[in-house]
């Protein structure tokens, strides 16, 4: 994968949206605000860019390969803790690929990434507390700037008001490197 590629970010549509993505092994399916496009294993990515108009530059590749929600809300705890499982299987079949990641832990874990600055995509503190979202969080940083940042997390979504049903999804995500 040619990541500068990648984070420049797709031509409009039509066949250079075609080839362009041809490169990476995708097809294009929808261009709205966001690029979805069909990988070669059938999984569906979205390309999200730093503006809402126009694609280019990217600033984040996403996909959501597992999901659950609860049907009634004696689940709730259930979703969390197969979540959470979930996550574990998953991170454990990065590691090989990836590599040991930089931080590895749940949403009150002391040790957790703060944002670096105010519009950095970590989220502050008092919303991960008070969201215990992103519920389980893994960071691989590549080290060189041509590369990425890859992102393992579960997702929850605010929290929950009494009565509502939990909902947990993994999201894999990759962003390109910070400066």
């Amino acid at each position: 994968m040619h990541w500068p590629t990648v984070w420049a970010g797709p031509p409009a549509p039509g066949r250079p949206l075609e080839d362009w993505c041809t490169q990476f092994g995708w097809k294009p399916q929808s261009a709205e605000w966001v690029l979805d496009v069909t990988g070669s294993t059938g999984q569906g990515m979205c390309l999200y860019p730093v503006a809402e108009r126009g694609w280019a530059p990217v600033k984040l590749v996403s996909w959501t390969p597992w999901a659950l929600s609860a049907d009634n809300t004696s689940e709730n705890d259930a979703v969390l803790d197969r979540a959470a499982d979930a996550w574990s299987a998953f991170e454990a079949a990065l590691r090989p690929i990836l590599g040991e990641p930089e931080f590895s832990g749940a949403w009150d874990d002391p040790d957790f990434p703060e944002p670096w600055h105010e519009h950095h995509w970590l989220m502050p503190r008092d919303l991960r507390l008070e969201d215990m979202s992103p519920y389980r969080m893994t960071i691989w940083r590549e080290r060189h700037p041509e590369d990425r940042v890859t992102v393992l997390e579960v997702d929850l979504g605010p929290a929950l008001d009494p009565g509502e049903l939990r909902h947990a999804s993994i999201n894999i995500e990759c962003r390109p490197p910070e400066i």
